[in-house]
């Protein structure tokens, strides 16, 4: 049996066995629930169409106004037109936030308070055009702001980032609980002996890890479609979460499979966790409190591509600031190097632990005992 048929052979086993559990029945049935509660509760609380109020510094084209509700239809929204005589009434209706928008086409402009709304500004960029019959893809209008936009984040862009984060913390926790569990179980009823006698221990070890990632990522995969109710624009950002639990629990199941395999009971199984678990926990509070402090700080930007961190920080900060590509690509391939590493030192330990008996083995002599040939 080849390595890949071996790995693939326990992945397929680890699968088998948990879709028939009733935890992850219930789980999955639960999350089913939730998000057909979510995308019920959206439908029902975005059944109106918003309504716009779009202000125009006069003279106000002939026609203007039923193009723009023709413009509006697709983003079932509506538009409640009012002419003003001077840029500044037209401001001062901003200001004193008695329209979402002002239209100045003597210069092409279209300005909001604060913030664009990148809907409104389609809007009225398709209505404008079909009065004055130009053809795109040149804009029709330059939107612009009368105060500085804000550096803030938004409401969606924080609750995104938040329970996001809350998220993968928990299903790393959870998910790999599921490996260190599983891994004492068999050592205690010595399952493990029969498997071990046709698979090599390090790939027993990476087919159970990726059968239960597997499992993980679906349910993540999930939430992520249909939990979050998020604008389009964070929709980058929540899609992040579905590859960065995949890479979190690489890196986080494999030290929990070594756990578990140093532990010779499943009374053990706890307290062997409990070292990866406090570290799982140190690294979402140090990015939890770092981002909540300053996501654009230097220490924010180094838990972004610091592998422990960085599964949890990446998608947390790049809905919060966003995140340059270079360190999209330079976490990544850190991350990548980490769990090879990390791999190729918790194989040895899970190999040289998981056909030893007797009490639990502390980390220094699971180290020592990986070290022998």
């Amino acid at each position: 049996m080849t390595a890949r048929q071996a790995i693939a052979l326990v992945a397929w086993r680890e699968i088998h066995e948990h879709l028939r559990s009733k935890v992850f029945i219930w789980s999955t049935v639960l999350l089913l629930v939730v998000v057909g509660g979510s995308t019920a509760l959206s439908s029902v609380l975005h059944t109106t169409d918003k309504t716009y109020r779009v202000v125009v510094v006069a003279p106000l084209p002939g026609g203007l106004d039923a193009a723009l509700q023709r413009a509006a239809k697709p983003f079932e929204a509506k538009v409640k037109l009012e002419a003003v005589r001077s840029a500044a009434a037209a401001r001062a209706r901003l200001e004193t936030r008695k329209a979402d928008a002002a239209l100045v086409l003597s210069r092409n402009r279209i300005v909001f308070q604060k913030t664009i709304d990148t809907k409104l500004a389609a809007i009225a960029d398709g209505g404008v055009r079909s009065v004055r019959r130009h053809l795109p893809p040149a804009p029709e209008l330059t939107a612009a702001t009368v105060e500085p936009p804000s550096s803030s984040s938004s409401d969606a862009e924080t609750l995104v980032a938040m329970l996001g984060a809350m998220m993968l913390l928990a299903s790393l926790a959870v998910y790999g609980q599921w490996v260190l569990t599983g891994v004492v179980e068999e050592k205690a009823n010595r399952v493990v002996e029969v498997i071990v006698a046709t698979v090599r221990p390090r790939h027993l070890m990476a087919g159970k890890v990726i059968g239960i990632g597997l499992l993980g990522v679906a349910q993540i995969a999930l939430i992520a479609a249909g939990v979050f109710d998020a604008p389009a624009s964070l929709g980058a950002s929540v899609a992040l979460l579905v590859p960065w639990f995949a890479l979190g629990f690489a890196l986080y199941a494999v030290a929990y499979a070594a756990a578990g395999a140093i532990a010779s009971r499943t009374q053990d199984a706890s307290s062997a966790g409990l070292p990866v678990t406090y570290t799982l926990l140190a690294m979402f509070w140090l990015g939890y409190v770092t981002l909540s402090v300053n996501a654009d700080s230097v220490l924010a930007q180094l838990l972004t591509v610091f592998p422990p961190t960085a599964p949890l920080v990446l998608p947390a900060r790049s809905a919060l600031v966003g995140v340059p590509i270079w360190q999209h690509v330079l976490a990544l391939v850190l991350v990548l190097v980490a769990i090879y590493a990390l791999v190729r030192l918790a194989g040895r330990i899970y190999g040289a632990g998981l056909l030893r008996s007797g009490p639990r083995l502390n980390l220094r002599a699971a180290l020592r005992l990986a070290r022998q040939p």
